[in-house]
């Protein structure tokens, strides 16, 4: 008989690891204090330290001082350019340039229409700065909803259509609810912004508003409720990332008084204008190619590096031409600068609030595959 030989088995292919997805926007330290609310957190602690429940409106004391600045640079830095970061996306990638032609076409059209006719007939201000004040929570808790779950998906923490579903309802009656205490409240109903008189308007019911605070009560409490149902029965807890978001744009929307002011001093610049920065800056540099052998986890290094740096340096002078170079051009040609700047403020922000509820949509299969990776 002949002797035979085994041949050599072939090695066996293993199919590679899953790379899981980066925890983080851009980094630990940076997503707490920029994303997550912590450095409205810091800056109210001391804020009620040094000057108890008033906002700063002053320079005369140190802790003044450092509060106002701290605005201010927000403001520039964080709040003024968001807004430009969302036209950086809209004439970025050629598949961004044509899936959304109307809102870089069509919809900057109907904005400059509005500019115009705003300084035409300065009551059409008034106007479109109310307009602004109703929705301007809607788009903070709506973009806190979509951070939140950002960070579920990031972590492996998956929500049930349903109750994905209570914890929108949350969210979005909470904002219902904000609207209607400013148009049933007069405490809580503005007269003039920043120069800008704001039109008077019918009175809603009061009871419109408490109906609506019972059903923001009942879906916090459904929102809580599954946030301890998936931890009791599946043993998974949310990601404090996303209860952090949730809890300050719930005490932004749910307080009152001087509370409710100080949190509105801060937040737009620590808050949501960081938080959209970091989210547009690192869709950016994710959707370009983060570089070779540079994984997502290395992203902080390049947010501060070059290519970061270049695209942080050029929202903030977009940001500074429109909200400042602007205003203070067609002040030198007559008109009001308060009237201007609250007509710059409102026409941005309209196109802006529209474009979001567009481009950031995380059913779009691109961009929750860039965002969560």
């Amino acid at each position: 008989m002949a002797e035979t030989h085994d041949a050599p088995s072939a090695p066996v292919s293993q199919a590679p690891a899953k790379v899981q997805p980066y925890r983080w926007i851009v980094g630990p330290v940076f997503d707490w204090l920029f994303v997550c609310g912590g450095g409205v957190l810091l800056l109210v602690v001391f804020n009620i330290a040094f000057l108890g429940w008033t906002v700063p409106i002053t320079t005369n004391d140190t802790a003044s001082l450092v509060l106002l600045t701290c605005l201010f640079l927000s403001q520039h830095l964080f709040a003024d350019s968001h807004n430009t970061a969302t036209y950086l996306r809209l004439w970025g990638s050629s598949i961004d340039r044509e899936r959304f032609e109307f809102h870089r076409t069509w919809l900057v059209y109907i904005t400059l229409a509005l500019f115009a006719a705003g300084l035409i007939w300065p009551v059409v201000v008034s106007y479109l700065v109310f307009a602004y004040l109703l929705t301007v929570f809607w788009h903070y808790a709506a973009q806190a909803f979509g951070m939140a779950l950002i960070y579920c998906y990031k972590r492996g923490y998956r929500l049930s259509v349903i109750e994905k579903r209570i914890f929108k309802g949350f969210i979005l009656c909470m904002s219902g609810m904000v609207i209607l205490r400013m148009l049933s409240l007069a405490e809580y109903r503005p007269i003039n912004f920043f120069g800008v008189p704001i039109p008077g308007w019918p009175v809603l019911p009061e009871f419109l508003y408490h109906l609506s605070m019972a059903i923001t009560a009942v879906l916090m409490v459904g929102f809580v409720g599954v946030i301890v149902r998936k931890l009791v029965i599946e043993g998974k807890m949310m990601p404090l990332p996303s209860i952090a978001i949730v809890a300050t744009v719930a005490l932004l929307g749910l307080s009152s008084a001087s509370a409710n002011s100080m949190l509105w001093f801060y937040v737009p610049g620590f808050f949501h204008g960081s938080q959209y920065i970091a989210v547009s800056l690192a869709y950016r540099l994710k959707e370009e190619g983060l570089g070779e052998n540079v994984s997502n986890r290395q992203i902080a290094k390049v947010v501060t590096g070059p290519r970061g740096r270049k695209y942080l340096g050029l929202v903030i002078v977009l940001g500074g031409f429109f909200y400042i170079v602007i205003p203070y051009f067609f002040g030198q040609l007559g008109f009001s600068y308060a009237i201007v700047a609250g007509l710059t403020l409102a026409c941005i922000n309209f196109h802006h609030f529209i474009t979001d509820a567009a481009i950031w949509r995380m059913r779009d299969q691109r961009c929750r595959e860039i965002l969560i990776a």
